[in-house]
């Protein structure tokens, strides 16, 4: 790299150290996540060429590509003219380059400027880190743990770090970090990869899938029957993934327990949980919990709860209670 000495001297703190961070690692004299890292990291993230809501609302697409992420949302804008949306497509080609633009600028700075040297495979799970949580989480205990040397206690206080998502802790994210926490402690790269599509098997595994019992066990809850909840994608769960996925029209109906699937099903497993919450929050207001207080107020208390709890799910579910009535609909207008 070539860097203009006036334009470097014009550049703000942090863009001067990725400037020379940049020409440092063409020189091969800066790390950079292996090839295994890469691996484990798209592993995690899965590719999905159209865009869907992740669990906490966000357009998200191709390997967890937000309008957030500064290099994508560069690259996005100058190539379509406006922010990332419902039904927007990317190629893996592009999706691939992306990601390596995005791990040269924004992900492996901030893990080399936080720690000054680490065996390849920690710097691979701090990076993944770091992809999923934000640079932020390199001011975590755990980092702070690992900064001073002590591995074992960064690796024991990662596997319980940024394990939820909108207040609910969530499998899939209990499953990575563990994983990068086994990888930073003992340069494990293999584990459970959330991003693999589940394809139908016809035979079941050695050992059961838990991502295919997990998506099996909200199937079953939403009332799609997929058999047995025994970790095994067979072919009726395969016709389960598949009439779920018809009842939403940003999801390809192909049967493939994919990350958008996943993400799907783990967000209407959302709406269900804090519908329940609130549900019994009002229960308990209306079912006696307050004694000796005005039933005016009472009732005024579990009204005013249940509107808001109705405010709440229509402003961060809407898409999921819209799909959900235009199915009972459908269904109601198919019935003999």
């Amino acid at each position: 790299m070539n860097f203009p000495r006036r334009q470097f001297l014009r550049l703000t703190d942090f863009d001067r150290h990725k400037a020379v961070f940049l020409c440092l690692k063409e020189r091969g004299q800066i790390m950079q996540m292996s090839e295994k890292g890469l691996a484990f990291l798209a592993g995690h993230e899965g590719y999905v060429s159209r865009a869907y809501i992740d669990p906490v609302g966000v357009v998200t697409i191709g390997y967890g590509f937000t309008m957030r992420g500064r290099v994508f949302a560069a690259w996005w804008r100058t190539r379509h003219g406006r922010k990332l949306r419902l039904g927007d497509t990317i190629s893996r080609r592009d999706a691939d380059h992306i990601m390596t633009r995005m791990l040269d600028d924004e992900y492996e700075i901030p893990v080399e400027r936080t720690f000054e040297t680490l065996p390849q495979h920690q710097f691979d799970a701090c990076v993944s880190v770091v992809y999923n949580l934000g640079a932020r989480a390199l001011s975590w205990k755990w980092a702070k743990a690992l900064k001073r040397g002590d591995v074992k206690e960064a690796a024991r206080l990662l596997r319980r770090t940024g394990t939820t998502a909108g207040g609910h802790r969530l499998n899939g994210l209990v499953r990575r970090r563990r994983q990068e926490a086994d990888l930073l402690e003992h340069g494990v790269y293999t584990g459970v990869l959330e991003g693999r599509p589940r394809l139908a098997r016809p035979v079941p595994p050695s050992a059961p899938d838990p991502v295919v019992r997990e998506a099996q066990e909200a199937l079953t809850r939403f009332g799609f029957d997929p058999g047995v909840i025994d970790g095994w994608m067979g072919h009726r769960t395969k016709a389960a993934v598949l009439a779920y996925q018809r009842q939403h029209p940003d999801l390809v109906n192909d049967g493939i327990i994919g990350p958008a699937t996943l993400v799907q099903l783990r967000k209407d497993a959302l709406v269900i949980k804090d519908s329940q919450i609130g549900g019994a929050l009002v229960t308990a207001v209306t079912g006696g919990g307050l004694f000796g207080v005005p039933w005016t107020w009472i009732l005024g208390v579990a009204f005013g709860l249940g509107l808001i709890l109705i405010v709440y799910l229509v402003w961060r579910y809407g898409d999921v209670l819209t799909r959900r009535l235009q199915g009972s609909a459908a269904k109601r207008e198919a019935a003999p």
